[in-house]
Parts: C-alpha cells; structure tokens; sequence
C-alpha cells in the first residue's frame, strides 16, 4: 500500500527542472501583453505625433532631442490654421458629400443584399461574382474611364459626380458584406411570420428585416462613410474648384502653402481638426451598433 502511495505521488509531482502550467499561463500572457502594447503604440504613434505638435511651436517640433511633451498649450496653430484655409467651408463640403454617399449606398446595398441572400433567381450567381471581381480591381487602373464618364455626364466640379463615383465604390463592398449578414444573423422565420400576418416582402424587409439587422448595417455605414470622409485621390481629380473642395484636398492644399517648417504645427493643427468629426461620428455610430445589437436581440 504504501509503496503504490509513493508511486502515485511520484507519478502526480511535476518533473525537477520543468516549468509549471501557472508558469506558461504567465508567459503566455505576458507575451501577448506586450505584443498588443507594441501593435497600439504602432497604431497611436501618428495621432499622438499630430496631437502633441498641434500645442507646440514650430522650434520644439524640430527640436533634438524631440520634446515629447508640450512646454506651454498655445491655440496660436489653430488660429493661424482657420487663417489660412476655408476650413469651416471644406467640412461642410466633406460631411455633405461623405453623408450623402452613405445614405444612398446603405440604401442600395441594403436591398440589393437582402434580395441575393434570399430569393434563388437565374444570373444571382453571376452578379456576385461580378461585384466580387470588382473588388479585385486596383482603384488606380478605374481613374481615366471614371474621369471620362464623369466629364462626359457634365459632373465634373460638381457634388453629385463625386457622389455618384464614391457610391459606385461602396456599394459592391457594402452588398457582400450585408449579403453575408442576412443569410447567418437574420431568421427566416421572422419574415414567415410577417408575411402570414399580412405583409408583403418589401414591408417585410422595412418593418423587420432592417431593424434586426441594425447592427450589420450600421457597421458597413461606418467604413462607409469614411472610405468617402478620407478620400483624397477622387476628390482632388472631381471636386476641386475653389470653396467645393473637401477637407482632404483643403488639407493638401495647405501643404502646397507651407513654406520650410513655418506653418508645421497650423498643419498639425488642421489635420487635428479634421479627424474630429469623422472620430465624434464613429463614437455615435457605435452606440447605434451596441442599441441595434440589445434591439434586435431575439429571445427564445
């Protein structure tokens, strides 16, 4: 007996020398932990670069070594900014254009997507593999036929060509993504029971298909309107006429003004500007997504 104990608790006690579970539980940790520090600092470098240089003066941004750290906050840089371009007119531009291209693409994509993820129809699959080999295309090599066919629309220094091309750009993407969504996060059978209580598939889709799918659809919105928000190459070829600019082209337009490190930290200052409404939007976009998430919610 006592010999078969000794042989169990020999058997039980970890080897001399080997690490233990808690240990690796410890490594592993602690290597991920710094993995993820080492992905945000990579991440948030460049915003806290502009953020910091947007309060300094234009000797302690070129300073070595590098001042990390504002001596003093001075709002002069936002002023000088303001001064220098039409800022307040360049976003409205931005907001106007970037608003309109999401409402109008989420629209389109919305239904386009419901109709794929639900009705069997001759060509469905040879639509999705068109708007996928769209995606595959490089956006530079679409330049010359879009510019063309927006000249030859009249649309050129006009809102509704920029539009027109940014939704021509988010809605293949937006229907994949939301195809996707209503075949695995939308029941079926919610729209059973609405068809059986009286509607339609169009008041179907309006009544119940859509306030489920809140979430999904406020998540394509967000890359959405920010695909137009930060957009630069079409904006400067499209829209770039006087006060019609967006931000994005206002902004390089600035850097054509800078003269050596003069205007460092106006820039610095700008480009701080011009982040806060696309940041201010995405924080309200995520509440929707986590109200959308609680509102569609089905219980069992």
């Amino acid at each position: 007996m006592r010999a078969a104990r000794l042989t169990t608790n020999s058997a039980a006690s970890p080897r001399a020398g080997a690490p233990s579970i808690n240990g690796w539980r410890i490594v592993q940790i602690g290597s991920i932990t710094i993995l993820i520090l080492i992905v945000l600092v990579y991440f948030a470098f460049p915003f806290y670069w502009m953020l910091k240089s947007a309060f300094q003066t234009n000797t302690e941004i070129m300073a070595i070594p590098t001042q990390w750290i504002p001596s003093s906050l001075s709002f002069q840089s936002f002023e000088r900014a303001l001064a220098l371009i039409p800022f307040g007119r360049y976003i409205t531009n931005s907001l106007f254009v970037s608003v309109s291209t999401t409402i109008v693409a989420i629209t389109i994509a919305s239904m386009a997507a419901y109709v794929l993820a639900r009705f069997r129809f001759p060509g469905a699959t040879v639509i999705l593999v068109i708007i996928l080999f769209s995606q595959l295309i490089p956006g530079i090599t679409r330049v010359f036929p879009i510019y063309f066919l927006i000249q030859d629309l009249g649309l050129l220094n006009n809102y509704l060509g920029l539009i027109l091309a940014y939704i021509g750009f988010s809605v293949p993407y937006a229907v994949l993504m939301l195809r996707g969504y209503f075949k695995t996060s939308c029941p079926e059978e919610l729209e059973e029971a609405a068809l059986i209580d009286g509607c339609n598939y169009f008041t179907a889709f309006v009544r119940v298909v859509l306030p489920v799918s809140r979430p999904g659809i406020a998540a394509i919105a967000i890359f959405t309107f920010l695909g137009a928000w930060n957009d630069f190459l079409w904006a400067s070829l499209l829209l770039n006429r006087g006060q019609m600019k967006t931000i994005q082209v206002g902004l390089g337009d600035f850097v054509g003004e800078m003269s050596g490190i003069q205007s460092m930290n106006a820039f610095m200052a700008a480009c701080l500007m011009a982040t806060i409404p696309a940041i201010l939007l995405f924080a309200l976009a995520q509440r929707n997504i986590v109200g959308g998430i609680s509102a569609g919610a089905i219980k069992g």
